[in-house]
């Protein structure tokens, strides 16, 4: 799975560049990686909280969750506001809003909390209000005042975080979860709200995906420890289908939201593939010291890219090239040295404050790396 998820980072990656691709290929829309994103999430918490014991309790989960995201966010989100928002954030943000907005604005870029709430808001004189489409409120937009932008996206997944150990611990929960997440996406559609940002920013809805890779959980968890050889050959389609799919084929976005207006969705069938082969993809590979490091270069690459365009863009022109293959290898390399440098001394912590497994099935399961 480590393969896959660095396959959807670099759809992300590549979504911000003029060209939209790496070496001449334009790849999967970052909107739909993200999602991928999310059915992945699901999969990975609900099978930690099935499966770790030291997920039992509330802190310990929550401890662990948040301490994989943070400490490299604000290392980013530091270098951010020295490198591009000083003015912004202490000349710009006190001239136009309010200190309860000013305060808002400064606990969610130091808490990564609530970031994606940027996109529901929008200054009205100097106070916060809500607003169904940011793109059309007064400038300047309250997104920009975000350290990291693409961190909405972290916000929407701390929603998850906070219910999913009241949901994810029975198929029944999760299919509650589905059902609420359905809904709002009816809801959504029906309101012919703009899809910018309710297509998939908004949490409620995307629930809908978070409790798809939980089901796919407890779908997989039975059938593919029980039939190993099988397993890998799945794993195998799988890797090859989805691989298709990041490299943008036509088939991959044929049946885009014609079908699915009514639901908000983009690309339907990524996302079920995406749902079908997370556990073989997850119990094929979760014994792989090289996956493993390379799906932790996803989160990195994710929150750096931006800033890394930034800098090399003022600084070194050149290496910003329509191919984008040195802005790509910057990327991967700046996120390797955040995954030495910072992730894996975290995640000594992590696994002091959830240390143990067990399984209903008596068989133990290595941490995922997520």
């Amino acid at each position: 799975m480590g393969i896959v998820r660095f396959l959807l980072a670099l759809c992300v990656v590549a979504e911000h560049t003029a060209s939209h691709g790496v070496l001449g290929v334009q790849l999967l829309s970052g909107t739909t990686a993200v999602q991928c994103f999310y059915v992945i999430s699901g999969f990975l918490i609900t099978m930690v909280l099935n499966e770790r014991a030291g997920y039992r309790s509330l802190g310990n989960f929550y401890l662990s969750r948040y301490f994989r995201l943070w400490p490299v966010y604000i290392v980013v989100a530091v270098a951010s506001l020295y490198v591009v928002y000083w003015d912004v954030m202490f000349t710009q943000l006190p001239k136009v809003a309010d200190w309860p907005a000013v305060a808002f604005v400064a606990i969610s870029n130091l808490t990564l909390f609530f970031q994606d709430w940027f996109l529901f808001l929008r200054l009205d004189g100097s106070s916060l209000l809500p607003t169904s489409d940011f793109a059309s409120a007064t400038p300047p937009p309250l997104h920009g005042f975000l350290l990291v932008p693409q961190c909405w996206s972290i916000g929407v997944e701390l929603t998850f975080y906070v219910i999913a150990p009241f949901v994810c611990r029975s198929w029944r929960g999760l299919s509650l979860l589905f059902a609420f997440g359905l809904a709002s996406r009816i809801v959504t559609a029906a309101l012919d709200l703009p899809p910018d940002p309710w297509m998939y920013r908004f949490a409620p809805s995307e629930m809908l995906l978070f409790s798809s890779g939980g089901l796919a959980y407890f779908a997989g968890r039975n059938l593919c420890p029980r039939y190993p050889l099988t397993t890998k050959v799945a794993c195998v389609l799988a890797m090859a289908s989805i691989g298709a799919v990041v490299l943008g084929l036509p088939l991959t976005n044929r049946y885009s939201a014609a079908a699915l207006d009514h639901l908000l969705i983009l690309n339907g069938p990524a996302l079920v593939l995406m749902t079908v082969a997370a556990a073989p993809l997850f119990y094929a590979t979760r014994n792989s010291v090289i996956d493993r490091f390379i799906g932790e270069l996803s989160y990195p690459m994710y929150v750096s890219h931006l800033l890394i365009q930034t800098m090399l863009t003022r600084q070194a022109p050149s290496m910003v090239t329509p191919d984008n293959l040195l802005y790509v290898a910057v990327v991967v390399t700046v996120s390797a040295l955040l995954v030495l440098g910072i992730v894996y001394p975290i995640d000594s912590l992590r696994k002091r404050l959830a240390s143990g497994y067990t399984t209903s099935r008596k068989s133990l399961v290595p941490a995922p790396a997520e």
